[in-house]
């Protein structure tokens, strides 16, 4: 089976399609591991870091910053090699261990440690790495699809998801070849959300493509797979999250990472036919607490408090499109 999930991630095309905005407050550059990272750096309080899934960059939080920085100070960055930043190079290295160290850097460089960390696809595969290698450094995870699909392990029942990840990545493989960066965006978006790429706007389709080398990076990196017994290992608050219409091998994978890691809290986001406009009038609310040691053997108890709240977004509105309209807007500790 392989240990690498479809195409990267189904969420990231639609989160970029929606989340541009031309607006950011704060915007800077940090460098460590021998590499410039681009970031936006928002409000004050408690740290929170996002990390964005493939075929994107720190734009497809943009409409997160706000309502994170009302109460936190939000960073988001954009990971090697995807714009700004520097493009990748013949020896490039974008294997999740490598950027997993990026973000212990950056965390460390800021002085923001422990912080909060949100990741989508592949950036959730970053987090949880992260909280592996560098755990000082992290106060919780909140996981959107996590590009994990090593958690599903060699059981029958998940040859098909298999099947259906090989034959994605056949003719993405077959894409990459051509060299066609729009080619490229296309054949992802078809497998993951038919008919998108064709509603975007220019400003997104350039998003997208700018970002396709570091796509092609993350596709055919090392990736060795992150097990149920790695995700075992992970000793802070988990919250994942999954969408009701993304792919089913991507809501399998995201629901058996949270199986595997201990007490971590599970979410499916459910949209109706005619969109999210039923739940952004009524915000869904899902707490889970963690319970654990401190240094001087008190008990402490680890909130995390997700408010998921529908955005009104046309590019998901066909039947069967993915779901990634319904957006934790904001974090309450």
């Amino acid at each position: 089976m392989s240990k690498k999930p479809y195409g990267a991630i189904a969420l990231a095309v639609i989160l970029a399609l929606f989340s541009i905005s031309s607006s950011v407050d704060k915007t800077g550059k940090i460098s460590v591991n021998g590499l410039s990272f681009a970031y936006v750096d928002e409000g004050s309080g408690p740290p929170i870091v996002l990390v964005h899934g493939s075929v994107s960059d720190y734009r497809e939080w943009s409409k997160q910053m706000a309502p994170f920085a009302k109460h936190y100070r939000v960073i988001a960055y954009s990971r090697r090699y995807h714009w700004p930043n520097l493009a990748p190079g013949k020896d490039a290295d974008a294997s999740v261990e490598r950027q997993a160290d990026d973000l212990a850097a950056i965390i460390r460089a800021m002085g923001i440690a422990p912080a909060h960390i949100v990741g989508h696809s592949i950036g959730g595969a970053v987090a949880l790495n992260l909280a592996l290698r560098h755990p000082e450094l992290v106060r919780t995870l909140a996981l959107a699809e996590p590009a994990v699909s090593g958690v599903l392990g060699e059981a029958p029942e998940n040859e098909a998801v298999s099947k259906e990840s090989q034959a994605v990545r056949a003719e993405m493989k077959e894409a990459f070849a051509s060299g066609d960066a729009e080619r490229i965006v296309r054949t992802y978006a078809a497998n993951v959300a038919l008919g998108e790429f064709e509603k975007a706007p220019p400003e997104v389709r350039q998003m997208l493509i700018a970002n396709v080398p570091a796509f092609q990076l993350d596709f055919t990196s090392r990736r060795p797979p992150f097990t149920c017994d790695d995700a075992r290992r992970v000793a802070v608050p988990v919250l994942i999250l999954s969408g009701d219409r993304s792919p089913m091998g991507l809501q399998h994978i995201a629901e058996a990472a949270a199986r595997c890691i201990k007490g971590a809290r599970f979410v499916t986001i459910r949209r109706p036919r005619i969109g999210c406009s039923t739940i952004n009038r009524k915000r869904s609310m899902t707490r889970f607490s963690h319970s654990s040691r401190g240094t001087e053997g008190d008990r402490t108890e680890h909130r995390l408090a997700f408010v998921v709240e529908a955005e009104q977004n046309p590019w998901t509105r066909p039947a069967g499109a993915p779901l990634a309209t319904c957006l934790v807007r904001r974090m309450v500790l």
